[in-house]
């Protein structure tokens, strides 16, 4: 499947990889900008969700690498790669086994519904500071990724934002160290999807690796850049980009 003979195509998916890799190394919401533009140039709806997992993963690289240095300082977070790695697993194979309407309709009320939850974050914080013990906050961080991960796999638009928010029950609680964190996540989920679509066959790899290269560049570029704000505006970017990709998802 020869999408890019067109220069354009090829153009587009470029610039599609960049954009995304950049916004999921920020928030998440790349995929509510890339697999439109996969099945707009020409892919079926399931290879260009497959084809999109693959050709993002290596933006969530860029962008975790960029937050090294934070994410080495980070403790007590190492048991989320369970439920993380397993959500992604069976998030892959309901991709490949249903249609695709069961996530869709629920996806932008979760990413909506993130962002303000994500906005009222100081307000919780301040009335509620002794919500659960330390072991409840970590089961139900485990409980919440599982089933995050199991969306990521199947689609993911937001999946960063929910990743976010989750990890606020592990104690994490400056949005610059929990952000290097969740790209480190989302890229254990979507590796594992991406094995699964890869194993099925169903990768255009011309498309694939063209995302591959860019959203690498993106999601590295804008990790760096994105460190040099302070929390509340990267707080407000990222209740805006969710609210944006919620409310795009709905139309």
């Amino acid at each position: 499947m020869n999408v890019l003979s067109d220069p354009l195509h090829f153009f587009v998916v470029l610039a599609a990889g960049f954009l995304a890799g950049a916004g999921n190394s920020i928030a998440g919401g790349g995929t509510t900008l890339s697999f439109p533009i996969l099945v707009w140039v020409g892919l079926p709806e399931q290879i260009a969700n497959a084809t999109n997992t693959l050709g993002l993963l290596s933006g969530s690289v860029g962008g975790a690498w960029s937050y090294r240095e934070r994410i080495r300082r980070q403790h007590g977070w190492g048991l989320l790669w369970i439920p993380a790695l397993i959500g992604g697993g069976v998030g892959a194979a309901l991709l490949l086994a249903l249609p695709s309407d069961s996530f869709r309709t629920v996806a932008p009320w979760l990413v909506i519904g993130s962002a303000v939850l994500e906005a009222c974050d100081p307000l919780i914080r301040r009335h509620l500071p002794q919500l659960a013990p330390g072991e409840r906050r970590l089961g139900a961080a485990m409980v919440s990724l599982f089933v995050i991960s199991i969306y990521g796999g199947y689609f993911g638009a937001g999946i960063g934002i929910l990743t976010l928010i989750t990890l606020r029950f592990v104690g994490i609680m400056d949005l610059h160290d929990a952000n290097g964190l969740k790209n480190l996540l989302v890229f254990g989920i979507k590796a594992v999807a991406a094995i699964g679509f890869i194993w099925s066959g169903v990768i255009v790899w011309s498309v694939a690796i063209l995302m591959m290269a860019s959203s690498l560049v993106g999601g590295w570029a804008a990790g760096h850049m994105v460190q040099k704000l302070d929390q509340g505006t990267l707080r407000w970017i990222v209740v805006a980009m969710g609210i944006a990709m919620g409310v795009s998802m709905l139309v």
